[in-house]
């Protein structure tokens, strides 16, 4: 029940955090339908994503192009979120630090993060991002629906 109640609480804290800033774009401005991108996305770096990594800012990707703009970066909210990637391909997601795994995979042609929740043993899907770039001190993530990046400071 207690798990139950934890995995409740992380989806309503996802929905809050990423439906806030889509209705503050939409209450502020004209509504767009996103489109797909085409955009290319770079390769991992040397550097891995095993370690501790902290949210810093959430911003859109206003031109559609796959990459994240200065402009965008400066126009980015704070946020709060967790991961903390294993070497074993476990990991802990959100503040909650809650148990889970992860998986990185090229799918047509682009580098994904898939990640899980274990849920008594079942791998519950968390999410699954574009890995923009990953470095010493930062990683950059684009969400699913290629509409908001999370930018991630190693802690």
């Amino acid at each position: 029940m207690k798990r139950c109640f934890l995995l409740f609480s992380l989806l309503i804290i996802r929905i809050v955090t990423n439906a806030l800033p889509v209705l503050h774009f939409q209450n502020g401005g004209a509504f767009t339908i996103q489109k797909s991108t085409t955009g290319q996305y770079s390769s991992f770096l040397d550097d891995s994503i095993i370690g501790s990594w902290s949210l810093m800012i959430q911003a859109f990707d206003k031109n559609s192009n796959g990459k994240l703009d200065e402009e965008e970066r400066k126009k980015g909210n704070t946020g709060r979120h967790f991961y903390q990637f294993n070497a074993d391909g476990s990991c802990f997601i959100h503040t909650l630090k809650l148990k889970g795994y992860y998986e990185l995979k090229t799918v047509d042609g682009k580098k994904r993060l898939f990640t899980y929740i274990d849920d008594e043993g079942k791998k519950i899907p968390e999410n699954k991002w574009y890995v923009i770039s990953v470095s010493k001190t930062e990683m950059v993530l684009l969400s699913q629906d290629k509409y908001a990046f999370w930018i991630y400071k190693r802690v």
